[in-house]
This record gives C-alpha cells, structure tokens and sequence, in this order.
C-alpha cells in the first residue's frame, strides 16, 4: 500500500506540473480546476495497474465517470470566459514571482490534497478480495446517488445562468432543498468510496479522504466562499433561512 501510494505521489507531480505549464501558457490559474478530476482518474487507474484487484477494478470505473463528467462540465463553464474571479482574488497580493508562487500554493497544493482525498483508493488495495460484498453494493448505491444528484444540479445551474431575464437566485430542482446540492453530490460519492474499502484491513485509513473533502468543501474553499459573497444580499439570505446549506432538505418555513 505504502509503495502504490508513493508511486501515486510521483504521477500526481508529474501531472499537477504539466497543468501547471499549461496553466502558464494559456495565462489562467483557473486550468487547475479542470486538472483536479482528472487527477482522480490518473491515480485510481495507476493504483489499478499497480494492484489488479476486482474493488480496484470497481473503484476506477467510478472514479472514471465521475472525474471526466467533473472535467468537462468545468471546462464547459469555462470556456469562452475570463479566468475565474476566485483565482484573481487569491493572487492580486502576491509578491515576487507570480507563477513560481502560483505553482507551489496552487498547483501543488491541491496535488497533495488530491492524494489524501484519494487514500480510500489505494487502501482499497489491502487485501485481495473476491466478490462483491455488502459494503460495496452499499457503496456503488450511494455513489450513485450522489452522482445523479451532482449532475442533475450542475445541469439545473448551468441552465438556470444560460437564462437572460432569470431571477437573481435559483430556487427550483433540488436547489429547491438545498444550496449547494452539486457538492452534496460529490460528497456523496466519495463517502461511498470510503465505504467500499471499509472491507479490507485498515480500511478506516480511507475515511480520511472523503473527511478531507468534506473540511474542504464545508469549512474552507466550498461554500464559505460563496456565501460570503452573497452575504449582503437580502434576497440571498430569505433563501438561506428556508433552504438546507447542503443536505438535500425539506424547505423549512418563512418566520
């Protein structure tokens, strides 16, 4: 396990680097965000490679769908526009070397946070087991919830931006019951990950990642951010006060 996930750091270098360099070139930080799904996908099918197993196999098939739907709905957002405010934001304080520092507190950084997010897949890999098991049919079922629950909200989003007189907040589908589904989505399936390499010794070891994730997304660089954004807006916070910030909830009542 130690020798997979020290192979997996190297690809991850590797690959967060040539990102990196196409990020140069193409003057926009924001290339990362296309960089971190399939990030996910490189490891999880180098960590196949490296240990042939069937929860591999089924690992990597998730990770698979999951990561290239991530990427090209993110470069789908981005095409055609300016880099993402986020990044703009992060970096107009820089001093000295803009992309020297860039590669190291953003490109790599989230290089290393891909790995620890990623460790279920590689724990997956302990022991050899055959068959399905009841931890990973409740597993491929969660996932695929979360996965239907992702998509369909980033398609609501996506269309709901698309519209020209649309109104200031969307409030139908499922961000009807909650305000960021799309992460709950995500969140969903990579607890079922977790799950599925609950089967093999120290399997818990995995359950680091998806609770990185879940810090990540709820505390730090998911939704705090934008909901500091929108934090003056009265229209925004009447929709905060009916709607779950993330759990897909029932709408609570307006006092």
């Amino acid at each position: 396990m130690t020798q997979i996930f020290l192979v997996n750091a190297a690809l991850v270098f590797v690959y967060m680097t040539i990102f990196f360099l196409a990020a140069r070139a193409r003057k926009r930080l924001d290339t990362v965000d296309v960089a971190w799904g399939l990030g996910f996908v490189v490891v999880a099918w180098a960590t196949l490679l490296q240990a042939p197993t069937f929860r591999s196999q089924l690992i990597a098939n998730l990770v698979l769908l999951w990561g290239i739907r991530l990427a090209y709905h993110i470069y789908s957002r981005h095409k055609g526009k300016p880099n993402d405010k986020r990044y703009d934001e992060l970096s107009k304080k820089w001093k000295g070397n803009f992309w020297l520092r860039a590669y190291f507190s953003i490109f790599l950084v989230q290089g290393a946070l891909l790995l620890i997010v990623s460790l279920p897949i590689v724990v997956a890999t302990n022991d050899e087991l055959s068959g399905w098991g009841w931890l990973s049919i409740a597993g491929v079922i969660i996932w695929s919830m979360g996965f239907v629950i992702e998509a369909v909200s980033d398609k609501q989003l996506g269309d709901f931006l698309k519209q020209k007189n649309r109104p200031k907040i969307l409030q139908e589908g499922l961000w009807r019951y909650s305000r960021h589904p799309n992460y709950f989505g995500e969140l969903l399936q990579w607890w079922a990950i977790g799950i599925i390499a609950l089967q093999v010794s120290y399997g818990w070891l995995g359950l680091i990642g998806p609770l990185t994730l879940s810090i990540l997304m709820i505390f730090i660089s998911g939704i705090p951010p934008i909901e500091r954004a929108k934090a003056k807006d009265a229209d925004y916070q009447a929709y905060k006060k009916r709607t779950s910030p993330l759990i897909i909830l029932p709408r609570r009542k307006s006092s």
